[in-house]
């Protein structure tokens, strides 16, 4: 078990991680620094030392590792929120979920700078990037719909609180980008949930 209770990966699924990790940030910077159109997989294989077929063994294309790092991200969430315990309320369960995905956060600076630099040198990515946040908010609305057993077409309910939840991760994440980093991003985030809780009311 890891520090939070976490489950503890195995070996095999760390080297696994790892790997991915390495094709994707190779990626995003070259990106970054010389625009995705200047970007192949051969260039991202070679620096990472692996071949092109285990890249393709991680992303269906070049673009996918720079805007769909972590696929695992949504099953992990979902999970997450269906495991939290019956009498915690659905919004909780998935602060605590999303929460636990953000962990690392402030030790992916750089990679959330890669992603901004990337997103300025090619814009074509921007697209890739808005489908991929909005194919993780339908999966959230699907699973607070479970979880509430209601419908994700038909109910208001489980579509809001998946929405002001990301909402509420933007927000958090901008004002600590804005203040420098002076605050963890987790208190920021927190503190951003407790006033969703309190109804915005001030």
């Amino acid at each position: 078990m890891s520090a939070d209770g976490a489950p503890s990966l195995g070996l095999r699924e760390r080297k696994k991680r790892a790997t991915r990790d390495a094709l994707a940030n190779a990626a995003l910077r070259g990106a970054a620094e010389r625009g995705i159109e200047n970007v192949t997989v051969e260039s991202v294989t070679d620096e990472v030392g692996v071949s092109v077929r285990t890249f393709f063994n991680y992303f269906p294309c070049l673009e996918d590792a720079i805007t769909r790092p972590d696929r695992g991200c949504a099953a992990r969430l979902r999970q997450a929120v269906l495991d939290a315990p019956e009498e915690l309320p659905a919004f909780d369960a998935l602060r605590e979920a999303i929460g636990r995905e953000l962990a690392d956060i402030e030790e992916d600076q750089e990679r959330w700078e890669l992603q901004a630099a990337a997103l300025t040198k090619s814009p074509s990515l921007l697209p890739g990037f808005l489908a991929a946040q909005g194919a993780d908010e339908r999966a959230m609305v699907a699973v607070l719909a479970e979880r509430l057993g209601q419908d994700p077409g038909a109910d208001l309910y489980p579509r809001l609180l998946a929405h002001v939840s990301v909402a509420a991760v933007r927000a958090a994440a901008e004002l600590w980008v804005a203040s420098g980093r002076t605050r963890s991003f987790q208190s920021i985030y927190r503190e951003a949930f407790t006033s969703l809780a309190a109804g915005l009311s001030g």
